[in-house]
């Protein structure tokens, strides 16, 4: 085999890959518990749960490798290039936004490490594709349609521009890449036809002036596979290739990177006041340990709404200043454990069947001037927690509070609307 052929196979097993990737997430969203480890080795969930060893392996291999994490394994980044890839308009070499991504990543991560996560959260590509995909799945979840707007009309102009200047996971790993040991680099059989700048979705190539930048650079290895000449590479380059490693370069990349971390460090107090102000308790899904936790670990990213087979939860909004219960018609399952094992940012702790059954998410409460003792509600609570009770000849339902766990079977069925969850604060496990 030849070596441009065999670069091309490299290209297919790339795209291969990233399919499987984007198929895996998708499905995972569905709730299939088997996939759901493809979501925990997203970056942004695995800082969010404190696992230090998965970021570390995708910072190490983007200092390796390059960005091979923003073309295989990042759905939004994939989804970018499925809508890239309608797009009749060709590649160009692009501008570096450095000190805006710098600016950017600064701001982003200095919210997440203050407890603001769900702030953090509106940039980081994992949440965001979620959005889109719960969108896909039930259009009341607008911010979905919202994101994919506007990553499809950023995709149709500039293909990756998100990736190379909005993403702060993109900024981090770039810069891995940046001082990386093995560069993308151009050899001296280039003859400058301009070819793989036409097929370049980050705008990183530049033939006519022998450059690549590393850093943008998602090895998507579409310039690799047009390339006639095999006159793209990796190797081991001491040169400067597209990027400016200069005194004042890195002086104002560290300066505008500063200047975004205490930007991010003052707005995260702000925001949680804010987003506290007003908003209502919600009951958390099952897993979460209190309402502050869970605030301060979930991105929204919408996983667990989207596994939910109650259809209960809600996203942030309605008062809300997180993903939430909302009961109704509604119910959470008692058989049905989805949600805590399908979240990868630690804002719910995995539970098994039985262990979900006995957590107390929420207590039912009854207006006993509604109530007019039809008794359904008793034979709908799969915890026998709800019992007569009768006062001035009158009869009508109460709650043990030892046993209900605040599923909502109740408000489900109740034909007066005389029943209502208060939310657990802090949530705890009830006798079985």
């Amino acid at each position: 085999m030849s070596p441009n052929k065999g670069k091309k196979v490299l290209h297919v097993l790339r795209v291969c890959a990233a399919a499987l990737f984007f198929s895996a997430v998708v499905v995972a969203f569905s709730g299939v518990s088997f996939f759901a480890p493809v979501l925990k080795i997203q970056f942004f969930p695995a800082l969010d749960r404190k696992a230090w060893g998965v970021a570390a392996v995708v910072l190490l291999s983007a200092f390796l490798f390059g960005r091979f994490y923003c073309s295989v394994v990042c759905p939004f980044g994939i989804l970018q290039d499925v809508i890239g890839f309608f797009s009749r308009r060709k590649a160009k070499p692009d501008a570096d936004r450095a000190k805006t991504r710098y600016l950017i990543a600064g701001v982003v991560f200095a919210l997440f490490f203050s407890g603001a996560a769900g702030a953090a959260g509106w940039l980081d590509p994992y949440s965001n594709f979620g959005r889109v995909v719960a969108f896909f799945k039930n259009q009341a979840f607008y911010a979905g349609g919202i994101v994919f707007s506007v990553i499809t009309i950023l995709a149709l102009w500039k293909k990756r521009f998100f990736c190379t200047t909005l993403c702060p996971v993109g900024a981090v790993l770039g810069m891995c890449a940046k001082v990386g040991p093995f560069k993308l680099r151009f050899s001296d059989k280039c003859v400058k036809c301009g070819k793989c700048a036409s097929v370049c979705p980050c705008g990183c190539a530049d033939p006519k002036n022998g450059t690549l930048d590393n850093e943008r650079c998602v090895r998507c290895l579409n310039c690799v596979a047009v390339c006639p000449m095999n006159a793209v590479a990796v190797g081991k380059d001491r040169q400067r290739v597209g990027v400016d490693l200069s005194r004042r370069g890195f002086l104002t990349g560290g300066l505008a990177a500063a200047a975004g971390v205490a930007a991010g460090a003052a707005l995260a107090p702000v925001l949680s006041e804010k987003a506290k102000d007003g908003e209502k308790t919600p009951v958390c899904p099952p897993g979460a340990l209190s309402v502050d936790d869970f605030a301060a670990k979930c991105t929204n990213c919408l996983a667990c709404v989207s596994a939910c087979k109650g259809g209960v939860l809600r996203p942030r909004g309605s008062g809300y200043a997180t993903v939430h219960l909302e009961y109704g018609e509604n119910k959470c399952l008692y058989s049905c454990a989805a949600c805590s094992n399908i979240c990868p940012t630690g804002a719910l702790t995995p539970l098994s069947l039985a262990e979900k059954q006995r957590r107390r998410i929420g207590l039912a409460s009854f207006d006993k001037d509604k109530c007019v003792g039809c008794g359904m509600c008793l034979s709908e609570c799969p915890r026998g927690a709800i019992l007569f009770r009768e006062e001035g000849g009158d009869h009508f339902v109460t709650v043990d509070p030892l046993s209900c766990i605040g599923c909502g079977a109740c408000v489900a069925v109740c034909p007066v609307k005389a029943i209502d969850i208060r939310p657990a604060a802090v949530q705890t496990e009830v006798s079985a």
